[in-house]
């Protein structure tokens, strides 16, 4: 073969591999970009939003509801000492009315003296009723039964703001019931006795009951007790006020 046609022959070769490499370096990166993810500003082929985990809501739906603070309960030894103390108070104030009958006729017929004549003043002072004769008896025994049952600390103020009324109240009827026993034989006696004891005696009762009544509705409100205790007093109600026969 000639120089000539082989010179030709291999410049045409080498102009076909020269186009072809130009030709792959310029598709190559468009398969490139094909095989690329999708742009970011594409919403169609953007991954979808991660819901919560169905299992996660289940279990915050069945937690159960916080626990409610229960109801603050007062100490169980100052409700017991206050049962006590109101047996206590209600036997007082019977005690109290047992006398009531002997004395109103006392003070009816002390009331009547200026317009009846003696001998009709003695029949109704003989013709007076009186408390059973264990009466004072009956008396000790309460104080005994109200010193049986120890109070607890917050309790101690009332407790011994009672035990001094319940002394003085003690000692009151148990005067009273004295001079309306001797009022059957001697009225007048019996009158002298009781004037004694108006403004003193009486008046020291009553200021005691004030004060363990004070002890006593502040214990109610500190600790809550009402719904408890409704109506609990400590109350110098009795019937007998020696006023009611000296005036003043």
């Amino acid at each position: 073969m000639e120089p000539k046609k082989i010179a030709l022959i291999g410049a045409g070769v080498l102009t076909v591999l020269i186009v072809g490499i130009v030709l792959g370096r310029h598709f190559a990166p468009v398969t490139s970009r094909e095989a690329q993810a999708p742009p970011a500003g594409n919403v169609l082929q953007a991954p979808a939003p991660q819901m919560p985990d169905s299992g996660l809501l289940q279990a915050q739906a069945e937690q159960p509801p916080a626990p409610q603070e229960q109801e603050k309960r007062p100490p169980a030894d100052i409700i017991d000492y206050l049962k006590h103390l109101q047996r206590v108070e209600a036997q007082r104030q019977a005690m109290q009315r047992d006398l009531t009958p002997a004395f109103n006729a006392f003070v009816n017929a002390v009331a009547m003296r200026a317009t009846i004549d003696e001998e009709e003043f003695q029949r109704r002072m003989s013709s007076v009723q009186q408390a059973p004769q264990d009466y004072s008896q009956k008396w000790s025994q309460l104080s005994q039964f109200f010193e049986s049952r120890q109070p607890p600390p917050a309790c101690q103020p009332l407790h011994e703001a009672y035990r001094k009324m319940l002394s003085a109240t003690i000692a009151y009827m148990t005067k009273v019931y004295l001079a309306l026993e001797q009022a059957q034989t001697d009225p007048n006696a019996a009158l002298q006795a009781l004037s004694q004891m108006q403004g003193t005696a009486s008046t020291d009762v009553d200021t005691q009951i004030l004060q363990a009544n004070f002890e006593l509705q502040q214990i109610l409100d500190k600790y809550d007790l009402r719904r408890y205790f409704p109506g609990f007093v400590i109350s110098g109600d009795g019937g007998l006020n020696l006023r009611s026969i000296f005036g003043g």
